[in-house]
């Protein structure tokens, strides 16, 4: 049965439906098109259930944080391609613009050994290893971070795809301090498991929420078992960080849990709420720690012996 909140809402936003749905309501164009991007985090045929997500919004500020840290990423791949040149064997699609800089490491890179340059576990998600790499990040990012930041507001996406990708760059060092990153993989993941926090905390109102838990459970269950595989069955020696991705999705999650907006509270949603803040500061301390003591020469915990040093 319905409880008397999740009653209440409903009733609210049925009486006020078509004068929220309005073309009076929605006479801008922009503020239509914001409108039709936010019904893919909660589908047109059930805005009656979650219209607050639409109703909440208001154009100010617009959702610029996605589309700005997607535009700087862009920007910072171009401009190293094309003022430094490109090592033997290396093309725009495989060539890590800006990981090294006139015979050096980048002013970017996450180095382990640089790692004294506290930046570095942040800017590194500036570079990405060839077009490819960045396109494929691009459009994930573009596609499941829009409609959230339109949704949740930018002053939540980003704090939440900021902590990611530091959380990335701890753990991965931690685990393994020999690797270098680039990438905004972990900030990807972020928005990924952020939706499906999204559809936990707005659980009783998310409308195909088995559907999306299930697509999001997927995607996952695939790509994390693929990473599995490739380390341990197919290339022992495999230097991408696997680790930054996993606390992405850590921090996408748990942070997600707490931080993003709840169209109608209930108990279990806030204790759960803050035992993911909880587990999630304990999980950033703890990477912290280790980072601080860990030396970048330390042997990874699932070293082999075939690998080359």
């Amino acid at each position: 049965m319905l409880s008397e909140a999740t009653s209440k809402y409903r009733n609210h936003y049925k009486a006020q439906f078509h004068r929220v749905t309005s073309k009076e309501a929605q006479s801008s164009q922009v503020k239509r098109a914001l409108y039709a991007i936010a019904d893919q985090v909660i589908t047109p045929s059930q805005r009656v259930e979650v219209h607050s997500y639409i109703d909440e919004y208001t154009c100010c500020p617009p959702p610029i944080f996605i589309l700005l840290i997607t535009l700087v990423e862009i920007s910072v791949f171009f401009y190293y391609f094309w003022s430094t040149p490109a090592r033997k064997g290396e093309d725009i699609y495989t060539v890590c613009a800006g990981c090294y800089v006139n015979g050096h490491i980048g002013p970017l890179m996450f180095a382990p050994k640089l790692r004294v340059q506290a930046w570095r576990f942040g800017t590194y998600a500036l570079l990405h290893a060839g077009l490819l790499h960045l396109m494929g990040n691009m459009v994930m990012q573009l596609l499941i971070g829009i409609p959230l930041e339109i949704v949740h507001k930018m002053w939540r996406i980003g704090p939440l795809y900021v902590m990611a990708v530091i959380s990335g760059s701890l753990l991965q060092y931690s685990l393994d301090p020999k690797v270098y990153m680039v990438g905004a993989s972990a900030g990807v993941y972020a928005l990924i498991t952020a939706h499906l926090a999204n559809v936990l905390i707005n659980w009783a109102e998310m409308p195909y929420r088995w559907v999306r838990l299930t697509v999001v459970c997927v995607f996952l269950t695939f790509d994390i078992g693929g990473a599995v595989f490739r380390r341990y069955f197919a290339d022992e020696c495999d230097t991408i960080s696997h680790s930054a991705h996993l606390a992405g999705g850590i921090t996408g999650f748990c942070f997600g849990v707490f931080i993003l907006y709840n169209v109608v509270e209930h108990l279990w949603e806030n204790i759960i709420k803050y035992l993911c803040l909880a587990l999630y500061i304990c999980f950033f301390v703890i990477t912290i720690a280790l980072t601080i003591y860990q030396e970048p020469d330390v042997k990874p915990i699932w070293d082999s012996a075939k690998c080359l040093e």
